[in-house]
């Protein structure tokens, strides 16, 4: 690897890959070379000429910012197509349980054990693609859906077998610690920012 190319590769290392990241380094790198070899044929020596190139092409702060914006709308894409795919997935799933349980043991409703676990799937896309698009943690949000799925679930356990007994506000209060947690420290660490900035 030359000097031209190394300078090039260490400019977009930072720079997630992609089809045009590639185009645009080798466009970039053959563009310095061409011009290399014009400062050659004019007197220069070869290492003058790549500093005096380097120098000139400067920093690559607009063709990053391209290449950030558009790996970003990619995978903003593929995440879509991948929440897609799940809720689809997620509702045939679903669907092939309750034709099981409604089938085979109608006198006994067990679907909802394995649709909980498969709400997790969509959900946990939903979020992070969420996060991807807004640029800030979706951390508590998927806490606090999270806490209603499985409070949903503790319900339906708790009223389907044992209806005379309430006893779904014992794992309730564990499982509230999770998004009231991440709510404290959130506002913990947003606090921490502002003071920072002050």
């Amino acid at each position: 690897m030359n000097k031209i190319e190394a300078h090039i590769t260490k400019l977009f290392r930072d720079i997630p890959d992609s089809g045009r990241k590639k185009e645009v380094m080798q466009e970039i790198i053959q563009n310095l070379s061409e011009k290399v070899t014009d400062l050659v044929t004019q007197g220069c020596t070869e290492d003058e000429a790549v500093q005096k190139a380097i120098e000139d092409f400067g920093d690559i702060d607009d063709i990053r910012k391209e290449l950030e914006n558009s790996a970003q709308l990619i995978q903003t894409k593929n995440l879509g197509l991948s929440l897609a795919f799940s809720v689809w997935g997620g509702i045939l799933i679903t669907a092939l349980f309750i034709f099981i349980n409604f089938y085979y043991t109608p006198e006994h409703i067990w679907f909802v054990y394995p649709v909980f676990a498969v709400i997790w799937w969509p959900m946990s896309i939903l979020f992070y693609r969420l996060s991807k698009v807004k640029g800030r943690s979706m951390a508590f949000p998927y806490s606090v859906a999270g806490f209603v799925l499985i409070l949903s679930l503790i319900l339906f356990i708790n009223f389907y077998y044992t209806p005379s007994t309430v006893w779904f506000v014992y794992p309730a209060f564990a499982a509230v610690w999770w998004p009231i947690s991440l709510f404290f420290f959130q506002t913990h660490k947003k606090d921490r920012k502002d003071d920072n900035l002050d």
